[in-house]
């Protein structure tokens, strides 16, 4: 009897440990979220370093929060926000401002992680994506950036995220634009271009400091002037403009710098193609492309033939493709800081004739979500719902120079200020850039059209656009 017992006991022991082993969770069975170690940002790796095959702690290690029922004991556990995700961030400063705000959505959420990385070099995550190693969230520039990876199915459509309809009512409309059909991006901040110029060397060349010029006319004979002044004490020339020529190769992201001054010639009529994205348009005379390179052209004559002397070398007198993000910049002037409103005026960027309205790009950074698991993809979108709350919004935009497209911001005493208003004012104006990859593969044959016919002056303007055409529709065909 007593071998019996002892043999129940025995067997009892051994099923008890059978059902407690099936329970457990098995890092054999559990695929941990990717790794996003500081390298993986800029060259994705061949294997997964060594840390992918161990699970997180959190797989092994629920939080204190879970052994204990919410007080609503009614509400499903699921609402709650867990896992982890990575956050892809432009390099910069922008690593820092999401650090800190990803902190407080996890202490918000416990048992959420969210991984601020830096973005690969560029922001091609192409790689990562074919890898399987694309972070969760990335910050993507307006323009056809957007366009390329939701042509790849690489992003996931928000239209019917929870509570997206309520967020993007409240977004600036004009921030806002459907692309094939869905919206691919949320608008987390945006930015204009705009001319700034030198009030110092504006007096210096018997021109007035507060009356900018406003012309194409006035624009040349004002850089003229400047740049007949004298070098200054450290021996640089004096210019009386500057193109970023460094960055021709850049694709559509330098076009959308240079797009203010063609919306002007045209009067905001036409950009690079027609709706439906099938057929060029720029070629049209409505367009008045060749105008645009002819009036580039002729003010290259006043500009050093790169951005190796910037604006804020002290030693340019106009600069027509100042974004408002480009802000901190000015802090690292040559000499001291350059202020807006003393030292540094803001105008409109200069038009064909008096009166013509000036348009701009309406620039600015989107929130993309990049297909991996329908648990990541819910997180990413709270994430995202979190930073566009107005205390965390505002605090992104304030501390990385942007403009709120949030309507409820825009009548924030930080924004009325007389140094940001011209800024906001010039949002009225704001034309967004092209977001469909085709449009880059066309703004590349502009760009090198502009190489020709500006830089090198080979070309004359109106060749130049017959060139682009042709290049441009065998791209499209």
């Amino acid at each position: 009897m007593r071998y019996r017992r002892l043999s129940r006991i025995l067997v009892s022991f051994i099923i008890l440990a059978l059902v407690l082993g099936a329970c457990a969770p098995s890092a054999a069975t559990e695929q941990p979220m990717p790794p996003a170690p500081d390298t993986m940002a800029t060259e994705p790796a061949a294997e997964p370093p060594a840390a992918a095959t161990e699970p997180p702690a959190a797989a092994t290690e629920p939080p204190a929060a879970a052994t204990e029922p919410p007080a609503a004991a009614t509400e499903p556990p699921a609402q709650a926000p867990a896992g982890e995700i990575r956050f892809a961030v432009v390099r910069g400063a922008m690593l820092e401002t999401v650090n800190k705000l990803a902190d407080q959505f996890e202490q918000a959420n416990p048992g959420v992680t969210v991984n601020v990385e830096e973005e690969p070099e560029g922001g091609a995550f192409e790689a990562l994506i074919a890898a399987g190693n694309q972070p969760d969230v990335i910050v993507a520039s307006f323009g056809p950036q957007i366009g390329r990876l939701a042509a790849q199915e690489a992003v996931v459509p928000l239209e019917d995220m929870p509570g997206a309809s309520e967020l993007f009512a409240q977004i600036e409309p004009a921030a806002v634009q459907e692309i094939y059909g869905h919206n691919y991006y949320v608008p987390i901040g945006a930015d204009v271009t705009l001319m700034i110029y030198n009030k110092q060397l504006f007096e210096e060349a018997g021109l007035d400091p507060e009356v900018p010029p406003a012309t194409w006319d006035e624009f040349l004979a004002a850089a003229e002037k400047i740049q007949a002044l004298p070098p200054r004490p450290n021996g640089d020339k004096v210019y009386g403009t500057v193109f970023w020529n460094d960055a021709l190769t850049w694709g559509g992201w330098y076009w959308n710098m240079l797009q203010p001054i063609y919306l002007n010639a045209n009067a905001g009529q036409c950009q690079l193609l027609n709706r439906l994205a099938t057929d060029i348009v720029f070629d049209q005379p409505e367009c008045k492309l060749a105008d645009f390179y002819d009036f580039v052209r002729r003010a290259q004559e006043f500009a050093p033939p790169t951005m190796e002397k910037s604006f804020f070398s002290r030693s340019i007198g106009t600069w027509m493709q100042y974004g408002y993000s480009w802000e901190p910049n000015l802090r690292e002037a040559a000499d001291q800081p350059m202020v807006i409103g003393e030292d540094v005026g803001v105008a409109p960027v200069p038009v064909p004739n008096e009166g013509d309205t000036s348009y701009t790009t309406y620039g600015g950074r989107a929130l993309m979500i990049l297909k991996t698991s329908p648990e990541r993809q819910n997180l990413a979108w709270q994430f995202i719902q979190f930073l566009m709350e107005d205390e965390n919004n505002v605090t992104f935009i304030k501390e990385l120079g942007y403009l709120p497209t949030l309507t409820s911001l825009k009548g924030d005493p930080y924004f009325q200020e007389p140094a940001r208003q011209p800024f906001v004012q010039a949002l009225e104006h704001g034309i967004l850039p092209e977001q469909i990859g085709a449009a880059d593969d066309v703004a590349v044959e502009l760009l090198g059209a502009y190489q020709t016919t500006v830089v090198e002056r080979s070309v004359e303007p109106t060749q130049a656009v017959e060139d682009a055409a042709v290049k441009a529709k065998a791209k499209l065909q």
